[in-house]
């Protein structure tokens, strides 16, 4: 659903406690990092909002006529999250802090709209910064990367390599993780290379994440005592009622509306990994551990979340879409030798 706009006869009306400016094609409104204490209503134009994303600057939205921006680090005194630029020539009504915090106080339809429109930015806001709820909620192209140790990436090549228990066994092991997550009661697991432990969620469960050694789970009688066999659409359906139940407790809860909203947006849409995924994501597991100078240390995979989470030893946390994980691995990595 698209934000509502703030009509142009309304940021006119601003000018009385503005500054109008014109910017041309090219000029940096504001830049990230910076200090923030303007808020601004587009009164005609495009512009474009951008991340630095290591060397490159990447584009993540536009602005158009009706559209204001800048508020949130206004009130929070803070910096400049995103570089907003001119995409056209552009014309800007401005307002300093004390004046925007005078309109949002006013009555009046302007200030109505204008916190009606924030209230729904705070949402979304909750939403993406929570990065696995926002990728719960059918969004395909996450590629998120959270930067590690420094030193590590330097020692990367100085460090010994060894195989460790969980490589000994890893087609098996394999196998097996097809078996608890398409057709058992798990519905997460984490792979921890080096100390070959295993941890696991099951649906029975949910709050709890148990650790197995991995050579107890190659042994079918063992999975048998503690991973009973259920149907993947019945153990979806079940975390689907679990997160209803929550949802309908909610309005029984002192929490912000927004919150509320959010929680209640991505329970009503979750659904689970799909089957296809999980088989062609287990299936490079093997090759990832072979990698050349880099390679695989931790893996996780969740049904209840689109997103497949790894740790090379080289570098920090990558949490990728499971409909990007093939595209992350033909960009990154280089499997033709694993």
């Amino acid at each position: 659903m698209s934000e509502e706009k703030i009509e142009y006869s309304d940021i006119e009306k601003l000018k009385k406690i503005g500054t109008a400016f014109r910017y041309v094609k090219g000029d940096i409104i504001f830049a990230e990092g910076d200090e923030a204490e303007n808020v601004y209503f587009v009164q005609a134009g495009d512009l474009t909002v951008a991340l630095q994303e290591f060397n490159n600057r990447v584009e993540v939205g536009q602005l158009g006529a009706g559209d204001f921006f800048g508020e949130m680090a206004v009130l929070n005194n803070g910096k400049r999250s995103a570089t907003v630029a001119a995409a056209s020539d552009v014309q800007l009504v401005v307002l300093n802090k004390p004046a925007f915090l005078e309109v949002l106080k006013a009555n009046g339809d302007v200030s109505d709209k204008i916190n009606q429109i924030m209230a729904s930015r705070t949402e979304g806001l909750a939403l993406k910064e929570n990065v696995l709820a926002s990728t719960g909620l059918n969004k395909k192209n996450v590629k998120v990367a959270i930067a590690g140790d420094p030193s590590m990436r330097e020692t990367a090549f100085e460090r010994e390599r060894y195989e460790s228990r969980v490589d000994k066994v890893l087609p098996k092991l394999v196998e097996k993780l097809h078996t608890l997550l398409l057709e058992r009661c798990v519905s997460e697991m984490y792979i921890q290379f080096n100390s070959s432990e295993i941890g696991l969620t099951s649906i029975f469960d949910p709050f709890n994440y148990e650790i197995h050694p991995v050579e107890k789970l190659i042994d079918d009688a063992y999975l048998d005592r503690h991973f009973p066999a259920i149907d993947y659409a019945k153990k979806a359906n079940i975390i689907k009622l679990m997160y209803g139940a929550i949802d309908n407790e909610l309005d029984h809860i002192e929490a912000p509306q927004h919150l509320k909203s959010a929680y209640h947006n991505y329970y009503e849409n979750w659904q689970p990994l799909a089957q296809e995924e999980i088989v062609k994501v287990l299936a490079t597991l093997t090759s990832l551990r072979k990698i050349p100078n880099f390679y695989l240390r931790n893996f996780g995979i969740s049904i209840t979340r689109d997103t497949i989470r790894m740790q090379f030893n080289c570098d920090g946390t990558h949490i990728v879409s499971a409909q990007e994980y093939q595209g992350f691995l033909d960009e990154n990595i280089d499997l033709s030798d694993g």
